[in-house]
């Protein structure tokens, strides 16, 4: 009996079981070898990359921020204070018209109160007239001289104080001719002729159209009105703790800029402050008052502005991004490539910045500026721009504390 085939297929088997397990150690020892190297990877990865920043210390004036619509400090609606028709309307009182102080805008038809001025003044010069016999026999000289040179400067058109009266006797006699009453009846006549002309308080230009020539105009009717573009203000809603960053020893300044363009600004002065606080937004109203001399139209009323005053000045102090404040004040450095940390005294804040007092940290020190997830204190850290080989498998976090 032949048994060589079944010896043949039995060493083929074994041969092949053989084979197997060697291919299984190769891959087990190929996998560990792997293995190893990945942890040596995960190591490496650990170092962070982080921006760094350069402490400074030194002296800094605060800027606080707001919003506001500028104003005209004038704006005022002139009322006519008789009634009649209306003689002469300036180019008809058309909005937009520029117009100088003291320039007549308006008149009203005063032929009756020009009549009843020039009937009180009659009625005057014929009172000093009768008296001026009387004091020439009975009074000084001094007396006579002085009330016949009233009488000389006293016409039709113009009604001068009356002299200064002091001797009894001489009050006396001028009661009884009734000057006095007399005098103040002229000066009456002369504030009603008045009120039918209207003329510009200040240079400004028209708000609106006012009364034409030829209509009829009612005692209290709105004749035209009228503002002062040169001569603004801006109402500023601060917190109560942006008020204390005033300076309190000098008028605080500011910077006036359009929202839309800070290429441009003004400057003005904080004058006036209310005494209440909002009950809404638990701010307190100041008022920035500033001139635009120029008339430049991005500073006409009306227009949304940005806000920078002054406030106090600081010493010594440094200025870095507020979110790189930790919770409970402390801030990480950067010192012999590991994370440290030290806590800081916030004097104040600035928009998005906070200023520092010199305490644990000094001029100079690099400032960790990244936000660090999980951050340990010791542990290695890198800035971006290193070239440090062990560091360029690191990676940066961008989460919060």
């Amino acid at each position: 009996m032949n048994t060589t085939p079944k010896n043949s297929k039995r060493w083929k088997r074994i041969a092949t079981a053989f084979s197997i397990l060697a291919v299984g150690i190769a891959a087990m020892a190929i996998l560990a070898a792997t293995k190893e190297e990945a942890k040596k990877k995960d190591v490496t990865q650990r170092v962070r990359k982080v921006d760094l920043t350069t402490l400074e210390y030194g002296d800094h004036t605060l800027q606080i921020h707001g919003n506001g619509t500028i104003q005209s400090q004038q704006t005022v609606n002139l009322v006519s204070l008789v009634g009649g028709e209306v003689v002469y309307s300036k180019n008809n009182l058309k909005s937009g018209l520029a117009v100088s102080k003291n320039e007549v805008l308006l008149r009203v038809d005063s032929r009756e109160a020009t009549n009843r001025t020039r009937q009180a003044r009659s009625g005057l010069i014929n009172a000093i007239v009768s008296l001026i016999p009387e004091l020439k026999g009975n009074a000084n000289t001094a007396t006579y001289e002085k009330w016949n040179r009233y009488l000389e400067r006293l016409d039709m058109n113009t009604t001068p104080e009356l002299p200064e009266v002091t001797d009894p006797q001489e009050r006396i006699r001028v009661s009884m001719h009734n000057i006095f009453n007399m005098h103040a009846t002229v000066k009456n006549a002369e504030i009603t002729l008045d009120r039918h002309t209207i003329r510009a308080p200040f240079n400004g230009y028209l708000l609106n159209d006012g009364a034409l020539a030829g209509a009829w105009i009612s005692p209290g009717q709105v004749a035209v009105s009228i503002i002062d573009p040169y001569q603004l203000e801006i109402a500023v809603p601060l917190a109560l703790s942006e008020l204390d960053l005033l300076p309190n020893d000098t008028t605080p300044t500011a910077r006036v800029y359009p929202t839309e363009d800070h290429s441009k600004y003004l400057t003005g002065v904080l004058n006036r402050q209310n005494a209440h606080i909002d009950k809404h937004s638990q701010t307190v109203t100041i008022h920035v008052e500033l001139q635009n001399s120029e008339l430049d139209p991005a500073f006409l009323p009306g227009n949304y502005m940005d806000v920078y005053i002054q406030g106090t000045a600081m010493r010594n102090v440094a200025m870095l991004p507020r979110d790189v404040i930790a919770p409970g004040s402390f801030l990480f450095t950067f010192e012999d490539s590991l994370l440290a940390r030290h806590s800081v005294e916030v004097v104040a804040t600035e928009g998005d910045s906070v200023l520092i007092a010199p305490g644990e940290l000094y001029s100079g020190m690099q400032i960790v500026t990244t936000m660090i997830q999980n951050p340990i204190v010791g542990m290695r850290i890198a800035p971006f721009e290193s070239e440090d080989p062990d560091a360029l498998t690191g990676f940066a976090d961008s989460s919060t504390y």
